[in-house]
């Protein structure tokens, strides 16, 4: 005679497993604020496939450009909180505008769910070829000594705040002058209107092997592997600082852990390919594929870090 509770508690105790088991069982897709052709854009690109592939199912990259990424981070915590929709956040997006602008219409802090910190992106001081300054000490120097400007993006931008914090701890002077895009800021570096200028490596390599433009000192933390001759800050005398924005994959608040860890897991793997690996370099990217509670962690560490910074410049976003 067939025992029901017996096969009924069989039954409830192996049902976790089978949807364990089913997941992933349809396509994935992976917002981004990002526009088209961009390194993040393109970065995305290589691991979606590459992700694909491993899990057999097709992933859709969807680009929501706009509004310091309010709109494509908006979409994401509106979609279900099943795995099957991620997105790519950039650290400004959680780390800035939080700070920077009057209302969000969702909660960053429990509305997002962290999943795995995908890169880091170090940043360029850089001179044109012919500058002075050979050195970080040199550039250093001369700021107390006369009136300097260095360019890059607009206020409010990781490279504005990642300029103040810099200057504030090595003592800097110098003028900040804005620029709605790399390519402006380059071309004024180049032409003598700026003395120095802060960049991203992925915009400012081919000026660089083309002998237009000198990289003076890298932020991370130790060389980058596409520019291995470029002293860093730490080098430079500034121990125990390397400011890097993150990339980091989040889901919606609320999926089921064993997916989280499944999809950190399975991005981690990929990361520490040597191909995927030098592909990046070529981004200005350094893979990292941690932890759900790393990327947490460190979301925490730098809006605690950013918040009165902002305060303290009166930055506000539109």
């Amino acid at each position: 005679m067939i025992n029901l509770k017996r096969c009924a508690l069989i039954l409830a105790l192996c049902l976790p497993c089978l949807a364990q088991a089913a997941f992933p069982e349809k396509p994935f897709r992976i917002i981004v604020s990002n526009p088209p052709g961009g390194p993040v854009d393109v970065m995305l690109r290589v691991l979606a496939n590459k992700l694909g592939e491993a899990w057999q199912q097709p992933i859709v990259v969807e680009n929501r450009p706009g509004a310091s990424g309010i709109i494509s981070t908006g979409v994401l915590v509106k979609s279900p909180a099943d795995g099957y929709t991620l997105g790519m956040v950039v650290a400004s997006a959680l780390t800035i505008v939080p700070f920077a602008v009057d209302k969000l219409p969702y909660d960053p802090q429990k509305d997002l769910q962290p999943v795995s910190l995908v890169a880091r992106t170090p940043f360029l001081f850089i001179v044109r070829s012919d500058s002075p300054f050979k050195t970080w000490d040199d550039f250093v120097r001369a700021s107390h000594q006369s009136e300097l400007a260095i360019g890059s993006f607009p206020r409010g931008t990781a490279f504005h705040l990642i300029w103040e914090q810099t200057a504030r701890r090595a003592g800097v002077k110098a003028l900040y002058v804005p620029s709605a895009s790399s390519g402006k800021t380059q071309n004024d570096l180049i032409g003598g209107q700026l003395d120095i200028a802060l960049d991203a490596p992925s915009s400012s390599q081919a000026l660089i092997q083309a002998g237009r433009l000198r990289p003076l000192v890298i932020t991370s933390p130790t060389r980058f592997a596409g520019l291995p001759d470029t002293p860093t800050l730490q080098e430079s005398g500034m121990a125990d600082y390397a400011p890097q924005p993150w990339i980091g994959l989040m889901a919606p608040a609320g999926v089921p852990a064993d997916r989280i860890a499944f999809i950190q897991q399975s991005v981690a793997k990929i990361l520490q390919d040597p191909a995927m690996k030098a592909q990046m370099a070529t981004l200005g990217m350094i893979p990292i594929g941690s932890t759900p509670a790393v990327l947490g962690a460190t979301i925490e560490h730098d809006r605690a870090e950013m918040a009165p910074l902002i305060k303290e410049l009166g930055i506000r976003l539109e």
